[in-house]
């Protein structure tokens, strides 16, 4: 009796899963694949990648079509885009530093400061290369339009280097004070020199550097007069 309990168990249970096998089997669909979470976020990075690559497109396309409505109404107008394209040519030499400019921003003076330090510490009091450039950097990242170190106008390919108590910009070396002058709009420019925090400040208050900056309604920044060279970069096709 009890071996035909456990023969009727076991027929039951085999039962059972063979049931449950053939609903698995039944269920299954080739066109159904596992993904991680993993591949998941990789497509959504990929998408994200290609709608920002399709902004870009629209918003050179957009550009592209306000030019040639432009070239248009010129030719309509005029009969020529000679002028237009001057005009462009004029606007591109001011953006690359080809061509004096002038109008209002801020004249930042640095010179070595006059505290008293203590012996080996004397380079805390002295302006370097490096604070040059972070100022540089700030007037830039305020929206100026044109920076110049001392008279050099400062272009993507300009070096600024220390060379003992001188600092050399585009090959030409000068002595202090420096004189960096930005044009733009005045209050925002003053703000990256003068605003508690702002590493000018802390040349300032901190380090004990001698930083004058003073707000003009208006200043001429010179053209680069040097040679560009590029070693690196080629023209596309």
């Amino acid at each position: 009796m009890k071996n035909r309990i456990k023969l009727n168990t076991t027929v039951l249970l085999m039962f059972i899963l063979g049931l449950i096998t053939a609903i698995q089997v039944k269920s299954f669909n080739p066109d159904n694949i596992f993904v991680t979470l993993g591949s998941i976020k990789e497509l959504e990075y990929q998408l994200d990648m290609q709608k920002i690559e399709i902004e870009k497109m629209e918003k050179l396309i957009l550009e592209k079509e306000q030019n040639i409505a432009k070239y248009e109404l010129a030719l309509n107008e005029n009969g020529s885009i000679k002028n237009l394209m001057k005009k462009e040519l004029e606007d591109l030499k001011a953006s690359v530093g080809m061509k004096d400019l002038s109008g209002p921003g801020v004249v930042v003076r640095l010179k070595d400061g006059s505290r008293d330090v203590e012996f080996g510490k004397e380079n805390d009091i002295i302006v370097h290369d490096k604070d040059v450039l972070e100022l540089v950097s700030d007037l830039k990242a305020a929206g100026a339009e044109a920076i110049s170190i001392n008279g050099e106008r400062v272009i993507t390919t300009s070096e600024i280097k220390c060379a003992g108590p001188t600092i050399t910009i585009n090959k030409s070396t000068y002595g202090q004070p420096f004189v960096i002058k930005a044009t733009g709009n005045p209050l925002h420019l003053e703000a990256a020199v003068r605003a508690p925090g702002s590493y000018a400040y802390i040349l300032k208050e901190v380090w004990g550097i001698d930083v004058q900056t003073q707000v003009s309604d208006n200043m001429s920044i010179p053209q680069y007069n040097g040679d560009v060279y590029f070693r690196y970069i080629e023209e596309g096709d």
